[in-house]
C-alpha cells in the first residue's frame, strides 16, 4: 500500500525557478505550478493542498503579499503552511511581518536540501 503524496502549490512567475522546484520537489510531493495571485488564489479555493511554496513578487498585478493575506484571513485555510521564497531584499520589518504569517522565508537561490528540509519541516508541525 503505497501512502498518499502530499499536494504543494507552487506560485511562481519565473519559468526557470518553476522548472527547478518541480524538478527538486516530483520525486517526493505532488506539485502544481501557478504564476500569477488570481490563479494560486482560485486554486486554493478549489483544492486541497498541503502546503504553498509562494513567491512575494510575482510581476503585474497581485502579488504574494495578497495570496498570503488571503490565505491568512480566511478560516478554511488559515492554517494552511506557506514558505515565502524570494530573490529581493525585503526591508527587516517587512521580513519579519512575512515571518510571523508564514512557515518559514527562503531567499532565492533555493537550494534543495534546504528547501526539501523547510518543506518537511513545516509539513510535520502542521500535522
Amino acid at each position: 500500500m503505497t501512502s498518499k503524496r502530499n499536494k504543494i502549490l507552487v506560485v511562481e512567475d519565473n519559468t526557470e525557478t518553476q522548472l527547478i522546484i518541480k524538478v527538486n520537489l516530483r520525486d517526493v510531493y505532488d506539485v502544481e505550478i501557478t504564476n500569477n495571485a488570481d490563479d494560486a488564489i482560485s486554486l486554493i479555493k478549489n483544492n486541497s493542498f498541503d502546503l504553498v511554496l509562494l513567491d512575494i513578487n510575482l510581476g503585474n498585478g497581485k502579488d504574494g503579499r495578497d495570496v498570503l493575506n488571503m490565505i491568512k484571513k480566511e478560516p478554511d485555510y488559515s492554517i494552511l503552511p506557506v514558505i515565502i521564497i524570494t530573490a529581493y531584499d525585503i526591508k527587516e520589518d517587512e521580513k519579519d511581518l512575512l515571518m510571523k504569517l508564514s512557515c518559514d522565508y527562503l531567499e532565492k537561490p533555493l537550494d534543495k536540501k534546504v528547501l526539501l528540509n523547510s518543506i518537511g519541516s513545516c509539513l510535520s508541525s502542521a500535522k
